[in-house]
């Protein structure tokens, strides 16, 4: 069925064009008329025809017009023109409105049947696409996940090609220049007793999850057992240190929640990467949730070189993991676990299982001084007792001793090098106090993310960021005050403050007094605080 609207000022053209539709074609109906541009609109909103007959010369507002207007909110709508000026610009006009036809008057029977036949066939084909337009989306919706789900597990795996990046960028709409991984490891609950019941409120959770991190930002995640995966793309030319700040305020975010809902969750982020590397990316954000303390931990914050991530095989790579965490306990128990594996492959011949304990020692030195020198550790005589020894519980005792050895000297110079970040970052601010000083610029300086230099700097000082630099302002300001030459106010601006006002309730809340108050007690020559 069709639906007609005619607009016309001239009763005797609507009554003409009703009696032709009624009586010639099927399946259409008139269901309203209008005798003014105005009217036309009003009906228009109103009765939602499918066409309208529309006259170009009525009062007040035109056809033109009243096409305009209509089509503003209604651009599904067909306009037929009628008019008795047969004037190129009205044609012309009503072209560029993209009308179906135009008739002329006194009308003429045939062609009013015949355009009425051509919208018909118009307004059928256009039902018709929409619907297969309709069953497309339906399609593509129900099959998105899967393909989101294969191109992350692909990009994870590194089995991704290059000529794949345009390719899912246009289903999905994103650029896939580059992005970056996060991780997020859902804690299960641990009291609930039913294995079955708790598998199936994690799978919910991480659903909801999943949900929850794409309506943050434009994004593509996966469900892959207990954790979600992420991709989040970057623009290629952006500042790495915004995108790492910007990452982990998005993770904040994630974590926000998820402590609102009383779930427990381990966050790991990776850096940016090309997309096709992106499985690197992967790696760091998997590494930084195993070794991070931090609900939070964002893979730069954990390494202390540039050097690339660790291809090792399962064993060997959490031995390393272990060692770099710190983790002795952890670490001795994969020492244990591979002795088992190697006498029982190799039946307790010692020198095949010597043979493969000096090849694994190797290995772990080189990973291991990628993130810092330990070859003191390996001493001289170390080798020389491996050679000497034909006992496997010896063999093993001293593998392990050379593995507590090592995780101590690395826990010691990362002691030292996050030591020093700090003692950088102090005297930074013993040099600029007298400026605006803030925390993002000065972990920027120390490119460390202001989330962990935040976290560094309160550990370290045992007093936080904000609080520091008032101290030093307020001691550099009573050695101001002792100079008589110098006013309240000019210390207020030379300690880094810009009002008077403020500068004297902080002096007062950290001394007990005010500026003034000190500064008189020191010209007196008294004691400017009693003890």
């Amino acid at each position: 069925m069709i639906k007609i609207l005619i607009a016309d000022d001239e009763q005797i053209v609507v009554d003409s064009v009703k009696f032709i539709i009624d009586n010639n074609c099927e399946d259409v109906e008139v269901v309203g008329f209008a005798k003014s541009g105005r009217e036309a609109i009003e009906k228009a909103h109103m009765l939602k025809p499918d066409v309208v007959f529309m006259d170009i010369r009525m009062p007040g507002i035109d056809g033109i017009e009243a096409i305009k207007r209509i089509k503003e909110s209604h651009n599904d709508i067909e306009f037929v023109i009628i008019t008795a000026y047969d004037y190129f610009n009205y044609a012309k006009e009503a072209i560029n409105l993209d009308v179906v036809d135009y008739l002329l008057k006194p009308l003429n029977k045939n062609k009013v049947i015949d355009t009425v036949k051509k919208v018909e066939r118009l307004i059928e084909k256009k039902r018709q696409d929409m619907e297969k337009e309709l069953e497309m989306k339906e399609k593509m919706t129900a099959i998105l996940p899967y393909i989101e789900n294969e191109m992350i597990y692909s990009l994870s795996s590194s089995n991704f090609k290059q000529e794949d990046i345009d390719f899912y960028g246009n289903i999905f709409n994103i650029k896939l220049d580059m992005g970056f991984a996060v991780v997020v490891l859902l804690d299960k609950d641990s009291t609930d007793s039913d294995i079955f019941m708790g598998n199936v409120k994690v799978h919910e959770n991480l659903m909801y999850l999943k949900e929850y991190i794409k309506s943050l930002k434009d994004c593509l995640a996966t469900i892959l057992l207990d954790r979600i995966i992420v991709y989040v793309p970057t623009v290629a030319y952006d500042d790495l240190y915004i995108i790492k700040n910007d990452s982990i305020s998005f993770c904040e975010m994630i974590l926000k929640e998820m402590r609102n809902l009383e779930i427990g969750v381990r966050i790991g982020i990776g850096r940016p990467y090309e997309t096709a590397y992106f499985s690197k990316s992967y790696d760091e954000a998997l590494f930084a949730i195993k070794t991070g303390s931090d609900a939070i931990t964002h893979f730069d914050d954990i390494k202390l070189s540039e050097a690339k991530e660790l291809g090792l095989n399962y064993d060997t790579a959490e031995l390393v993991e272990n060692i770099i965490s710190n983790s002795i306990d952890g670490a001795l128990i994969n020492v244990n676990s591979i002795f088992q594996k190697l006498q029982h492959n190799y039946k307790d011949s010692i020198e095949l299982i010597k043979s493969k304990v000096f090849s694994l020692l190797i290995e772990v030195m080189t990973k291991i001084n990628t993130y810092c020198d330990v070859t003191s550790v390996l001493e001289e005589n170390l080798i020389i007792d491996i050679l000497k020894t034909d006992e496997i519980d010896s063999l093993k005792d001293m593998f392990s001793k050379f593995i507590s050895n090592v995780i101590t000297k690395l826990h010691r110079n990362r002691e030292k090098y996050y030591t020093g970040l700090i003692a950088k970052a102090i005297d930074y601010i013993n040099k600029n106090y007298h400026k605006e000083v803030k925390l993002y610029d000065v972990a920027q300086m120390l490119s460390i993310s202001y989330h962990y230099f935040s976290k560094m700097f309160k550990e370290e000082t045992k007093c936080n960021f904000v609080d520091y630099i008032t101290r030093v302002r307020i001691e550099k300001a009573k050695e101001f005050l002792q100079d008589e030459t110098i006013s309240v106010k000019e210390v207020c601006f030379k300690v880094g403050y810009n009002d008077p006002n403020y500068f004297s309730r902080i002096f007062r809340k950290e001394t007990g007094m005010t500026p003034t108050d000190y500064k008189n007690r020191v010209s007196k020559g008294g004691v400017a605080f009693e003890n």
